[in-house]
């Protein structure tokens, strides 16, 4: 007897889930936009994402990379975040096959390794059109949708590096600093439209980063007075890292979450070297970082 009441409260189960599944009035699938979705913390947030049913589109210039997003169920978009017109075809083409944007998720970004005083202006001008013109961008082009839906999440990865500092990254922690102020100036003017920020910060990530910033480490280390700071960093092995997914895993926290953060400190180191830079002060901050490069 009670095996058959096992079995037909697990058939009563099955048929109410799948009742939900199929009833028009149950919430719709979240729609999510991501930049920088080719490779690294974009590719498996999109991988995570897809897998759990959101409808996902992934935008990056790396167009062919790119593609694995279609055969996973996404939408793969040529999303240049520089590129105002890029960025307006993409998002007129979210609406009109979904009919809104529930969630943009910012995260295209790279580093320059190199000194503040010898960064070429052009260089410098390229990664702040990136790292924080490209997230701005972004935001002023889904806003109006988020307003007229009366709602929104917008999640943002800055970094540590918003928060603390290393030689040889002026240019990169300038970015992520910036961009941290600004977002911190539109969680408040977007609150009472039912529209949420909110800021990951990782600490390392095992991805691409390292060689991008890397590359520019060894144009930058050819001719320059600080050799002294360039040698032993460009020896340092790389650190260690947590996995892309761990970033992936907070976003759909975010996400899902009634009342999200305002931010998340995930990944290696993260909440160590923020917690030094807050409570032992700049001259000893400074001295701690120096002495690992000399």
């Amino acid at each position: 007897m009670k095996i058959i009441t096992l079995v037909a409260s697990l058939l009563l189960l099955v048929t109410t889930f799948q009742a939900k599944a199929d009833d028009p009035k149950a919430e719709p699938k979240k729609v999510v936009l991501v930049t920088g979705s080719a490779s690294g913390i974009g590719k498996a947030t999109c991988q995570l994402l897809t897998s759990k049913g959101y409808i996902v589109y992934g935008g990056d210039i790396q167009t062919e990379r790119n593609k694995y997003l279609d055969s996973l169920g996404g939408h793969s978009l040529i999303l240049d975040v520089t590129n105002e017109e890029q960025i307006k075809a993409a998002v007129d083409k979210i609406i009109q096959e979904q009919g809104r944007i529930d969630v943009l998720y910012n995260n295209a970004g790279f580093g320059i390794m190199g000194t503040a005083e010898e960064t070429t202006s052009e260089d410098a001008h390229k990664l702040m059109e990136v790292n924080v013109f490209g997230y701005t961008r972004m935001i002023q082009a889904v806003l109006p949708h988020m307003r007229q839906q009366k709602s929104g999440r917008i999640i943002n990865t800055t970094s540590m590096g918003g928060k603390i500092y290393f030689p040889l990254a002026s240019w990169y922690h300038a970015s992520k600093h910036a961009l941290e102020g600004w977002l911190d100036v539109l969680r408040l003017e977007v609150k009472d439209f039912g529209i949420d920020v909110v800021i990951i910060e990782p600490g390392f990530i095992n991805t691409n980063f390292y060689n991008v910033s890397g590359a520019y480490g060894q144009k930058y280390a050819q001719h320059t007075a600080y050799g002294h700071l360039f040698e032993p960093i460009m020896k340092t092995p790389l650190p260690k890292s947590s996995e892309p997914i761990v970033i992936a895993n907070v976003v759909e926290k975010a996400i899902t979450q009634k009342h999200p953060r305002t931010r998340y400190v995930r990944g290696k180191n993260a909440k160590m070297l923020i917690w030094m830079r807050r409570t032992l002060g700049d001259k000893m901050y400074d001295r701690i970082v120096m002495s690992q490069v000399k």
